[in-house]
């Protein structure tokens, strides 16, 4: 079976305005500016987070692999040059950058395993799919007719 990887990297606006929409939509407020960094936090972090229960309906139906961890959010108020924190999960803003994807017309498979990442500069989405192959056995292929 052949896997197919898939990245894709959100700019600071693109991740600010994924996390602010989805936010919205869960009655959560975020703090000015936009996102500059996002970070892993530490363990003790998502053990004791209000948010450890919330489960996006998109988790199942897009194949969200949970990620029992905490975000570290800094946001950028260029009008004051404030730089504040926001924890979030992790789950959280897998979903939020999901839903950002259906409602700017991203195309990802549904069934591919989304999980997410960080570069030094960016919030990542990684995708990966198991493709069936024809050595693959006991499986429905799909043929060049359908």
């Amino acid at each position: 079976m052949a896997t197919e990887i898939r990245r894709l990297i959100f700019t600071h606006s693109e991740s600010t305005s994924a996390i602010r929409t989805f936010g919205e939509t869960h009655g959560i407020t975020f703090p000015d500016g936009r996102i500059v960094r996002a970070r892993y936090a530490g363990s003790a972090e998502y053990e004791f987070h209000s948010m450890k229960t919330f489960k996006p309906t998109t988790q199942n139906s897009y194949n969200i692999k949970e990620n029992p961890r905490a975000v570290t959010l800094a946001f950028f108020d260029e009008s004051t040059f404030e730089q504040k924190f926001y924890n979030l999960t992790a789950d959280f803003v897998t979903a939020a950058l999901i839903e950002y994807c259906i409602a700017n017309k991203i195309m990802m498979p549904k069934q591919a395993e989304k999980k997410l990442d960080f570069t030094e500069f960016n919030i990542c989405l990684d995708i990966s799919l198991e493709n069936k192959t024809a050595s693959s056995p006991n499986d429905t292929l799909l043929s060049l007719e359908d």
